[in-house]
């Protein structure tokens, strides 16, 4: 009988864990919660109540130092005694009591420190291994404000080579924080939060902060021998059980606001970043690779951009929805006519940095791929990624056997633009030859064309684009020229049959040419250099600016220099003999 109503116990257990035929219909898709249906029933919410140690924390140090006070003071008393009424044994009680007494006291003393500073203090971690850019962002405010006070809290500094993100040469620097140990205290003074807005000038919270900075042990890391440093921040916050969340939350705005700060791309110049592997058989990581100016349409010589109107579009929704989606881009062309400076400029319209990618890379496959655009792999909440030569990857997807392709597939492609691994903001840029939009080729994958949001064409320069390029490249090497006179050698220059002609032109050939002439210019002391910030400028004497025009004019230059340029052509056979 007691196995019965046993085996029955269980019966009714298994079938509340599995159910019946009738009831398996509703757990096809389980699409009412767990705490919907509770509510549902009835059931009261469980309540979690989590019980705190400082009980047992202030009874520890009560103990510890009961057991320091008690007999400090009988040892005490005793030594006192013996030295006195017995002269002749106070060597004999240095040596035989002071070393221990001495390392008892200091084991407790150093417990009691402990336990205090777990009841008193909030302990912040901060490890470089563990999370690299919140420690390079902390590490770096903290330096900048000690240096603008004049604070440097220690002569003891360490010298490194950087590369400077606004020129991009490498300079020389001492860094705050050395092979060293350091200590420092700090007084936050945080705005105070109210839900999303942030009161900057009515109410201001105030912290007392310590920072300890440890620089732990050299490690040589990874095949190619690198030596890294185990450094550790430890930000210490004296706080009680009342305003322990009020501080912490402080803390986390201070941390935030130093790590936007730090990823926030300097004015100017966009930051570039490439796939580099330490060794043949390792997985690659994304790595900082330089750092490219932003071209604008106000600047002058090769800071110029030439602003082309059907790229408008991609602009304007990349500004609209780049920010809560994912947007994927393709721009098409011939060589030389600025799809990869179009990357650039618009990523510096957006304030973020740029992946480069090439999917026809042997060393990348689709697992690969997902991996390094996961969240872990990427320090930045929204980047651009730029995919170039698209039509190589496309002629490799369009072999007839798919075995022998190396590098990602079209489907681990898709996968990243638009499936469960794709990333939740940001910008793909694909651009190639205007081969990749032929409609065989769509047709062969339409799962990638239809992942495209906007599609624009760049074609060759028209007599508005190359007389508006030529008067903003040449006006920093001549400053001095009316807009009358520029007007004037604008049309002077279309007239040449090189340029209104046949010819295509694209911005890559002209840009050549003027750079060309401008050479020419120089060699025949047309003009002189000025230095500024250790640059060299060139710019064209007044006497001389007539037969600097008159050199740029030139048909028979202007034919030789373009017959001499590689030819652009459309190579289009292989890419459409395989669609």
């Amino acid at each position: 009988m007691r196995w019965f109503c046993l085996w029955g116990s269980f019966a009714s257990f298994r079938e509340r864990l599995l159910p019946g035929p009738s009831s398996r219909v509703a757990d096809v898709e389980m699409t009412s919660s767990s705490e919907s249906t509770a509510v549902r029933r009835g059931i009261p919410a469980p309540e979690v109540n989590v019980t705190s140690g400082r009980a047992w924390d202030f009874l520890m140090s009560t103990v510890v130092l009961c057991a320091l006070i008690i007999p400090t003071l009988v040892m005490t008393a005793v030594v006192l005694q013996e030295w006195i009424t017995r002269p002749e044994q106070r060597g004999w009680l240095v040596l035989g009591f002071g070393f221990y007494i001495i390392t008892a006291l200091r084991s407790l003393w150093s417990i009691l420190i402990r336990l205090c500073r777990r009841m008193l203090y909030i302990r912040v971690e901060v490890s470089r291994y563990a999370a690299t850019t919140l420690f390079e962002a902390l590490t770096d405010s903290l330096a900048n404000e000690a240096e603008m006070q004049g604070l440097t809290c220690s002569w003891d500094q360490e010298a490194l080579q950087e590369h400077d993100k606004l020129t991009g040469k490498i300079k020389v620097k001492l860094r705050f924080w050395s092979s060293q140990p350091r200590n420092m205290t700090i007084r936050l003074r945080v705005p105070k939060a109210h839900g999303d807005i942030e009161l900057q000038d009515t109410e201001v919270e105030r912290l007392d902060l310590e920072v300890q900075f440890i620089p732990g042990d050299d490690v040589v890391c990874g095949r190619d021998s690198r030596l890294e440093r185990r450094e550790v921040l430890v930000l210490s916050v004296r706080s009680n059980p009342e305003r322990a969340l009020s501080d912490k939350e402080m803390l986390v705005r201070w941390m935030e606001h130093a790590y936007v700060h730090y990823v926030k791309p300097i004015e100017d110049v966009v930051n570039v970043y490439s796939l580099q592997e330490s060794s043949s058989d390792w997985v690659p990581e994304w790595k900082f690779e330089r750092v490219k100016p932003c071209k604008n349409a106000s600047a002058t010589g090769q800071g110029f951009y030439l602003e082309r109107h059907a790229l408008y579009n991609i602009l304007a929704d990349a500004k609209l929805w780049s920010q809560t989606a994912l947007r994927v881009y393709m721009i098409t062309g011939p060589p030389g006519v600025g799809k990869s400076e179009f990357t650039i400029w618009i990523a510096g319209q957006l304030g973020i940095p740029v992946y480069r990618l090439c999917l026809s890379s042997p060393r990348l496959s689709d697992d690969r791929l997902a991996q390094l655009f996961s969240q872990s792999a990427i320090s930045f909440n929204s980047i651009l990624v730029q995919v170039d030569e698209f039509q190589e990857t496309l002629q490799g997807w369009l072999k007839s056997d798919e075995k022998r392709h190396s590098g990602v597939s079209a489907g681990g492609f898709c996968e990243m633009l638009q499936g469960s691994t794709s990333m939740s903001r940001g910008v793909v840029i694909i651009t190639g030859t205007s081969e990749i939009v032929a409609d065989c080729v769509k047709r062969r994958l339409p799962a990638v064309f239809r992942r495209i949001h906007s599609t624009a064409e760049l074609g060759w320069m028209n007599p508005e684009d190359i007389g508006q390029y030529f008067r903003r490249f040449l006006c920093g090497f001549i400053p001095s020229c009316t807009a009358e006179e520029w007007e004037s050698w604008q049309r002077t220059f279309l007239e040449v049959e090189s340029w209104s002609g046949s010819r295509h032109v694209s911005i890559d050939m002209l840009q050549q040419y003027l750079m060309h002439q401008i050479t020419e210019c120089s060699c025949l002391g047309y003009g002189r250099f000025v230095v500024n910030d250790s640059k060299f400028i060139f710019r064209v004497n007044d006497e001389h600016i007539q037969q600097v025009f008159l050199k740029m004019c030139n048909a028979q230059d202007a034919k030789i220099f373009l017959d001499d340029y590689s030819p652009v052509a459309l190579v289009q056979k292989s890419l459409l003999s395989e669609a």
